[in-house]
């Protein structure tokens, strides 16, 4: 160890140069990861928002809610939620939506002071609405009072949140039968339906798998990427400090302490960038505005430095086999006898 940190505090511009690169690749590996949590969120936080934990959707529904079509349960204690995309107009334009009915009286959502008719909405869909403002459904042309705002998104556009009063009103009133999306907490499961976790909901959102597929895939191939990249260089620098190597072992030093101090250098440059690319992180999610989706999470961001740590400990084996294969005579001019 000790050696390995002279030679960096001797060759302070190189290891600096080196230090730079792998903290752009790491940094960018980390910023990917923060959109990717972001628009994880974005695409589903109105369900991140419900206090509840598990879900009955109809079975050929393929997890999403928007294709869920239940009977209204006999049972009036069962809660029940409802979505639904909606085309409204606001101002003259049209907007897409998505109209989320929940129970009143309970606290899986933020519904429970309003009256029949009224909606929350999320600030996404404009800065210009005020409480008494008018949305009308383009289709029905039913129309929903704005009564405050609050936070939810699905598949990345704006929520409407209202209760079942206003969402059985609004299907008497477009002549359509009474249906429900999904049951909420129940613990049961029918042969016809299906049972499904918060996080499973989530990842059912259109869009969400494909969505975080590539960005995985962007991330294996940048951690991939900068281990080789951090591998040549520290290949090449063996290579232009082999005489010195070999007189180090011509003198008795082990090949095990020179190991020993590649790996240690590897090591405080790989986690000193790692740590710089989290401060980096957390100043950009607070310049970042607010509109764009970007999320710190912490034990991801760490999970894939760890990643690369590791990765970049089994690359400097190249390194170190090279190292072994130094023959101390050769390399300082003399012969083997």
């Amino acid at each position: 160890m000790q050696l390995g940190w002279k030679e960096m505090w001797r060759q302070k511009r190189k290891f600096s140069m080196l230090f730079v690169i792998t903290l752009l690749i790491v940094m960018l590996t980390t910023l990917i990861t923060g959109l990717a949590d972001g628009l994880a969120y974005d695409n589903g936080s109105a369900l991140h928002e419900l206090n509840a934990s598990t879900y009955r959707l109809d079975k050929d529904s393929d997890g999403q809610l928007t294709r869920s079509f239940l009977d209204v349960p006999a049972d009036s204690s069962i809660a029940t939620m409802s979505v639904r995309p909606l085309t409204i107009t606001l101002n003259g334009k049209k907007e897409e939506v998505t109209l989320f009915a929940l129970p009143k009286g309970s606290d899986i959502g933020p519904v429970d002071h309003l009256q029949k008719g009224e909606v929350l909405y999320d600030s996404s869909l404009s800065e210009n609405l005020r409480s008494g403002d008018v949305l009308t459904d383009f289709v029905s042309e039913y129309d929903f009072t704005i009564a405050g705002e609050s936070i939810g998104r699905y598949s990345h556009g704006p929520v409407l949140y209202t209760t079942n009063e206003t969402w059985f009103d609004y299907l008497r009133y477009s002549e359509q039968r009474p249906y429900v999306s999904a049951e909420i907490g129940t613990n049961h499961s029918a042969s016809d339906t299906l049972m499904m976790s918060q996080q499973e909901l989530i990842e059912s959102v259109p869009g969400y798998s494909a969505e975080q597929s590539t960005f995985t895939m962007m991330r294996a191939f940048l951690l991939v990427i900068g281990t080789f990249i951090l591998t040549a260089f520290f290949y090449l620098f063996t290579l232009q400090k082999l005489p010195e190597l070999g007189i180090l072992k011509a003198i008795g030093l082990s090949p095990r302490i020179i190991g020993q101090a590649l790996l240690f250098q590897v090591i405080v440059i790989v986690s000193s960038a790692v740590v710089t690319s989290i401060g980096i992180m957390y100043i950009a999610d607070a310049v970042i505005p607010s509109s764009m989706p970007f999320i710190v999470d912490i034990g991801h961001v760490l999970r894939f430095g760890f990643m690369f740590i590791i990765l970049s400990i089994l690359g400097a084996l190249l390194p170190l086999w090279k190292l072994r294969q130094v023959d101390a005579i050769e390399i300082i001019g003399g012969k083997a006898s």
